[in-house]
């Protein structure tokens, strides 16, 4: 009976560590629920993978001024899931995607963070405008990408952020600076397991 319980708690461990850690190269499950961007995996490396996305279009908040991209993430989603649900000049519902986006310049401080999610294919020709959002239309985009799990905090992001830096080192990635870093988001808050979280550093 023991052995049976040792056996268990250790299985039980396992799917826990694959949840919270286990996502590299990983579609997520979101994904599947809900419509993402579309792109190519043009190179896989050791911790990174280099994408090329193709074209995608964006709803986004005005820069928000704060320290913490955890606060700024809660309060521009509020405002987009708020869009979505009719919120908008046309009073039109629109269906959720993933990931919420946030993208954060570098610089220090009260950093701007601009928080976004995507727009669905249907919707893209003509996105409803709204009081405090616009639309971004991205032209094709390469994108040095790590996944990771568990929740987000503000820490554990910026270890990821460093993380990303040094797999890419002296690749032809890292001979650019980005001027910004984007966290992207695929999983509600209520969601405990299997969550896909990734680091974004975007290159034209």
């Amino acid at each position: 009976m023991a052995a049976t319980s040792t056996f268990q708690f250790s299985v039980l461990l396992s799917l826990l560590i694959v949840s919270f850690w286990g996502v590299e190269g990983v579609l997520p499950q979101s994904c599947k629920r809900y419509e993402c961007p579309t792109y190519d995996v043009i190179q896989v490396g050791n911790g990174y993978e280099i994408r090329r996305y193709n074209s995608p279009v964006w709803i986004s908040n005005y820069p928000i001024q704060d320290t913490s991209l955890i606060g700024a993430t809660r309060t521009g989603f509020q405002r987009l899931f708020s869009y979505i649900h009719g919120n908008n000049n046309y009073k039109k519902e629109i269906k959720m995607t993933a990931p919420v986006a946030s993208e954060v310049s570098v610089g220090g401080g009260k950093s701007p963070i601009v928080v976004s999610l995507y727009v669905p294919k249907e919707n893209q020709a003509n996105p409803p405008p709204a009081d405090g959002l616009y639309v971004q239309r991205w032209k094709t985009i390469y994108a040095a990408v790590r996944q990771f799990g568990g929740f987000i905090t503000d820490s554990n992001a910026g270890e990821q952020i460093a993380a990303l830096n040094a797999s890419i080192a002296g690749t032809k990635w890292s001979a650019t600076v980005p001027k910004s870093y984007t966290v992207a988001q695929y999983n509600s808050p209520f969601e405990l397991f299997n969550r896909v979280n990734e680091i974004w550093f975007l290159y034209e």
